[in-house]
């Protein structure tokens, strides 16, 4: 399984691609903005994503926008505990809070993937 990251800091990125590899992903492709991401995916097919919410100060949405589209699953990281600024389209996807656990994180993309009707 390819899992991707979108998290533009680099320590919490190298956390989130070791835990990803401790959970069962084959590989992890990580970029630290929206638009490295979106030029990636213009041939890179993920199984699953995780996708810090604030990227550099703008949002992760327009990759979310692109996942949807091609029906990947993914969950949303922040470190802001208000989750008003998730768009009401996004209101269904799992979010993990920062800082977050193997478990947590385990869980949360457990349940995206069963909700997209994959195999966790």
């Amino acid at each position: 399984m390819l899992a991707l990251v979108v998290e533009d800091q680099p320590l919490i990125a190298l956390d989130t691609e070791a835990m990803l590899s401790e959970i069962g992903a084959a590989s992890v492709a990580s970029f630290p903005s929206v638009d490295q991401t979106l030029v990636w995916l213009q041939t890179g097919a993920p199984a699953v994503a995780v996708l810090d919410v604030n990227i550099g100060g703008t949002s992760s949405f327009a990759v979310a926008d692109e996942l949807s589209l091609r029906g990947i699953p993914f969950a949303f990281t922040t470190g802001y505990a208000d989750t008003v600024m998730i768009p009401s389209r996004y209101s269904h996807i799992g979010i993990v809070q920062k800082p977050y656990t193997l478990d947590s994180l385990a869980q949360t993309l457990a349940l995206c993937l069963t909700a997209a009707g994959k195999r966790p």
